[in-house]
């Protein structure tokens, strides 16, 4: 009986310091968790980041296509307006002052 009242209390000292142990480990998990939580976030932060910036590249880069096509398009469009000008303006005068004129 004494036997086994000893092997009560041996397994229960045993287990007991095994259920510590698990309690020990229990408690690293949140701190485990926080950092993994961290470093996800840094990862995937970064990651959009690059993400973001490839995407405002090709943005301004087409803003500069379509700056400069806006550019050659204004810069064609008022030579033919300054031709148009030079080629009728010595017409328009004349019919401008035909019309002063009359009376």
């Amino acid at each position: 009986m004494e036997n086994l009242i000893r092997d009560v209390i041996e397994l229960d000292k045993k287990f007991r310091t095994q259920v510590e142990l698990l309690e020990a480990e229990k408690s690293k998990i949140g701190d485990f968790l926080r950092i993994e939580k961290a470093k996800l976030e840094k990862v995937y932060q970064n990651d959009a980041k690059v993400k973001l910036d490839t995407k405002k590249a090709e943005i301004n880069l087409d803003l500069d296509h379509r700056k400069e096509k806006a550019q050659k398009d204004y810069d064609m469009t008022l030579k033919k307006l300054e031709a148009n000008f030079n080629k009728n303006k010595a017409e328009w005068i004349e019919t401008i002052y035909q019309f002063c004129t009359e009376e």
